[in-house]
């Protein structure tokens, strides 16, 4: 992953939150299983890179503005 893959997922981790609030996980792991069954590892990937983006932005303590 570069830096601006990097810095995508990270700003759409941002909206997702602020989008989804405290169901954002659930949402994340409806993509993530959608795509599974679909076997499009691709959008998988993605869905995975976005939910550690999540994940970390949510352990990082800092305010979503």
């Amino acid at each position: 992953m570069d830096r601006d893959e990097d810095a995508r997922a990270f700003m759409i981790a941002r909206e997702l939150i602020a989008q989804h609030g405290d169901a954002v996980g659930a949402f994340l792991q409806a993509r993530i299983d959608e795509s599974m069954a679909a076997g499009d590892l691709e959008q998988f990937s993605d869905w995975f890179i976005i939910r550690n983006a999540v994940a970390l932005t949510l352990s990082s303590g800092t305010t979503l503005q």
